[in-house]
């Protein structure tokens, strides 16, 4: 459940950014609306990068220093929960590191929501 709770947090920020690149006359790309995860969290990590330069440096340095821990500890965990080629169980420490993120991720994710209406280019 924390990884589709971490996921829906992702695409909110997703609708974000593509609705403020659409109210720019511009055209997002593809990417971020491709039904892989992995793709857009990848396109999202490209069009933060450009806006790097407009944003306060905490913001900035948050993203820099846990986007790639965050989406990608939640991703894992929920890849490993549903794969055919694990048979394991998801273990203990898993979800509870997963628990542990998803709070600063849903923070990251938000203060990212806030800036955009207003600074996003």
């Amino acid at each position: 459940m924390i990884g589709a709770a971490s996921e829906s947090v992702i695409l909110e920020l997703r609708d974000e950014v593509v609705n403020k690149i659409t109210s720019l006359t511009k055209t997002p790309s593809k990417k971020l609306n491709d039904w892989r995860m992995k793709t857009v969290l990848d396109q999202l990590k490209i069009e933060f990068d450009a806006q790097k330069t407009g944003m306060p440096n905490t913001l900035a340095e948050m993203l820099d220093a846990n986007w790639g821990a965050f989406v990608q500890q939640v991703r894992t965990a929920r890849n490993d929960a549903g794969h055919a080629n694990s048979i394991n169980p998801v273990t203990p420490e898993t979800v509870h590191a997963s628990l542990l993120i998803f709070p600063e991720l849903a923070k990251l994710s938000s203060d990212l929501r806030d800036w955009i209406p207003n600074n996003f280019v």
